[in-house]
């Protein structure tokens, strides 16, 4: 045997021999700080019923989790996230007051441990393409079967990334197409701004909205016009539209 794999082999010998206490009461320590599954506390934030009702089984009854609420709105989302600081956040990615995502922006800066998991029933690879922007560990379609739901959280919650098979093929698929049309991809901050302009809203609102200034946000559209050669409102609207930035009215 060489002699560096033998001194080290005696070595690690020596130290067993001598201090089998310490290595036992480490390792009680490194157990004691591990997060059990009954203390890992998660939050719904959806608007139907129905899918609330089947997800609190998945989480209680099959992973052993604790629900610290369920909701069903932006507004209620971040104040459930801002006073119970959940482990694990289960959104819809459209809520009646806007987006799944808007609560992930209002929290995230508070809750940097949170994991955050989110559904959609909208089909679209910019919408994947922006969760993944935003550091998404899980992205589900609700078309999709329980099990699946139930694979995604419990990815999740271990600490791990999980995009669903369709998630994930609409993902390459944006990304090809951002491969073929480099020149028209738009910042995450402009895509706000036109989805926002998209749904009508006036330049105070958008500026409002994001905590930007009036005349940030006219930067913004003249550089959206600029990189997608567009430059009629009505265009503009169109293209969100069909890039599933805003829902039809």
């Amino acid at each position: 045997m060489p002699v560096q794999k033998r001194k080290n082999r005696d070595a690690f010998s020596r130290f067993l021999s001598v201090t089998p206490l310490a290595v036992s009461d480490f390792l009680l320590q490194a157990r004691s700080v591990m997060i059990s599954p009954s203390s890992l506390r998660v939050a719904i934030i959806e608007d139907h019923q129905m899918l609330r009702e089947l997800i609190v089984p998945i989480l209680r009854d099959d992973l052993g989790y604790t629900l610290t609420g369920a909701v069903g709105s932006v507004a209620e989302g971040l104040t459930l996230c801002r006073r119970e600081k959940p482990d694990l956040v289960i959104a819809d990615w459209m809520l009646p007051d806007g987006r799944g995502f808007d609560v992930l922006r209002g929290t995230a800066p508070f809750l940097p441990n949170t994991r955050w998991l989110f559904m959609s029933s909208n089909e679209n690879g910019h919408l994947i393409r922006e969760a993944v922007a935003l550091r998404v560990h899980g992205f589900v379609m609700k078309r999709g079967a329980l099990d699946t739901l139930r694979t995604a959280i419990r990815e999740v919650a271990a600490g791990r990334t999980y995009y669903c098979p369709e998630s994930s093929r609409l993902l390459v698929h944006r990304l090809v197409d951002e491969g073929l049309a480099p020149a028209n991809q738009l910042t995450l901050r402009e895509v706000e701004v036109l989805r926002a302009f998209a749904r009508g809203d006036n330049l105070k609102a958008i500026a409002d909205h994001s905590g930007a200034s009036i005349r940030t946000v006219q930067n913004h559209l003249s550089a959206i016009r600029e990189k997608l050669d567009l430059h009629e409102p009505a265009e503009l609207v169109h293209y969100a539209l069909r890039h599933g930035l805003v829902e039809p009215s």
